[in-house]
């Protein structure tokens, strides 16, 4: 038996119909496959973006502390410039650069608040007929001499951050103006304490002390307390 021509054709006609409907979903798969390693791809970006906006907030310390091999840094203080400001640059999702964005912003909000909480523990006041003891051991501290190396790699930091918020505190004009008169060490169980002393040319005086977990290197407290009580 022949098979008629116009059979033959219609089988045809279906046979190509199949080919361009599986053609199309192939398509259809692809584009949605590329769309997803896009938005997977944002989201590790937007997810590097908000690791690196964290930068040792006391929110973030009280939830995680990771382990590190260095003292890590000062809370609220001289880390300006570091958060940062266009996160969601190589960002194409719409809503996870809007939320990156706003992580960030809510870091430097947490960061302005710590400082200027800290800026308020600063005595200002004048001691002209007042001094500091020249010994360490009077204020139960150790040489800086003896300190743990990752100590003093991280003293010249804190210096310039000082230098910088004491002089804006104290209303100083030139660096020379504010000067450290002392710093020690002490270890006591797993915490390990740098204290260091300031004054002005007016006689204002303020010791900074700053407390580590020596397990995790993490900023355990941070503050300042007035040379004379």
């Amino acid at each position: 038996m022949n098979t008629s021509p116009l059979k033959s054709k219609s089988t045809f006609s279906r046979y190509g119909l199949w080919v361009i409907l599986l053609i199309v979903l192939i398509v259809v798969v692809g584009v949605l496959f590329n769309q997803q390693q896009q938005r997977q791809a944002d989201l590790e970006l937007a997810k590097l973006a908000l690791e690196q906006s964290k930068i040792n907030s006391p929110s973030a310390q009280a939830t995680s502390t990771p382990a590190t091999t260095e003292l890590s840094g000062i809370e609220g203080m001289g880390m300006e410039g570091q958060i940062p400001s266009q996160t969601s640059s190589h960002i194409e999702d719409p809503e996870i650069a809007a939320s990156a964005e706003s992580a960030v912003a809510a870091v430097q909000a947490a960061k302005q608040s710590v400082k200027l909480k800290l800026s308020q523990q600063i005595d200002a006041e004048y001691h002209d007929t007042q001094k500091l003891n020249s010994s360490l051991s009077h204020y139960g501290l150790k040489p800086m001499s003896s300190a743990p190396a990752d100590l003093k790699g991280i003293v010249n930091s804190i210096d310039q951050m000082l230098t910088t918020h004491l002089m804006e505190v104290w209303g100083r004009a030139s660096a020379d103006q504010v000067a450290k008169q002392l710093e020690g060490w002490s270890v006591q169980g797993n915490v390990l304490t740098y204290r260091t002393a300031w004054d002005s040319d007016r006689s204002q005086c303020t010791w900074y002390v700053v407390s580590w977990d020596k397990n995790n290197h993490q900023v355990l407290d941070e503050g300042y307390m007035p040379c004379f009580k």
